[in-house]
């Protein structure tokens, strides 16, 4: 799918489509009610990539497919089995069954759909791009030498790193801002009711935060200027701008 029509789908609270299957949001609303912590443990499985495994697990299953690692987990483990058919219900909004003998997730809406092995990569990444675990100008490494190559290969496992060390101190208990606090923080700065801050998916909301930041920075900047603060010393960028994605 092109860029532009991507991020644009992604504003909206349509289902983008694979095909037939149709992959919804999930609004914070929606994740409060199934809970927070359910939600980011099990859709983080679900969203998992080779370089995630390889990582976490030491295991390279590049021949193997994630789609096929997830569904050979979920033969041995009930729990990874019932957990893939939950959030596949979530985001199609069908009921979903799992077929051993196709080893796929079938839509029982009459459509004769499936998440199989040829979609589950596409359907995966709109999910991670929907539930803010892949930003949307996360880039698509082609280096052109194997130099380059072993550079984005660094930089590559040194974002896996911070990632894994902020998914360890996200289960921790402490006094960071969470996701209640960023709620109220953004329906305050936006001037909006909650309620309409948690019809959000976490995608919208990282959008929109990320813009109310630039506008907030841009505020500060003017008025640093307009007390006599030189325009070198500061970092000035007009709020109209393209929110650029943050360092993973």
């Amino acid at each position: 799918m092109d860029k532009r029509d991507m991020e644009l789908k992604l504003l909206s609270d349509k289902p983008i489509m694979v095909g037939s299957i149709p992959v919804y949001p999930i609004s914070i609303d929606e994740i409060a009610s199934i809970g927070y912590l359910r939600y980011n443990s099990e859709l983080r499985i679900l969203c998992l990539t080779n370089d995630d495994i390889k990582l976490l697990a030491g295991k390279d299953i590049g021949q193997i497919g994630v789609f096929h690692y997830l569904v050979g987990n979920a033969l041995n483990d009930k729990e990874i089995l019932d957990m893939m058919i939950f959030w596949f219900s979530i985001v199609t909004h069908k009921e979903i069954v799992f077929s051993k003998n196709t080893l796929t997730f079938d839509l029982q809406d009459g459509s004769g759909l499936s998440i199989n092995s040829d979609n589950f990569d596409e359907i995966q990444t709109i999910i991670r791009c929907r539930n803010g675990l892949m930003d949307y100008e996360e880039e698509v490494d082609n280096p052109e030498n194997d130099a380059a190559r072993r550079v984005l290969a660094r930089r590559k496992e040194e974002r896996m790193k911070r990632k894994k060390n902020r998914s360890a101190s996200e289960d921790s208990d402490g006094d960071d801002i969470n996701l209640s606090d960023l709620v109220s923080i953004l329906a305050s700065g936006l001037h909006l009711p909650i309620s309409e801050i948690m019809a959000y998916d976490l995608y919208q909301f990282n959008n929109q935060f990320n813009r109310l930041k630039i506008m907030d920075d841009y505020e500060v900047s003017v008025q640093a200027l307009l007390h006599g603060a030189k325009k070198n010393d500061i970092h000035f960028t007009h709020w109209i701008t393209k929110i650029k994605a943050p360092e993973q």
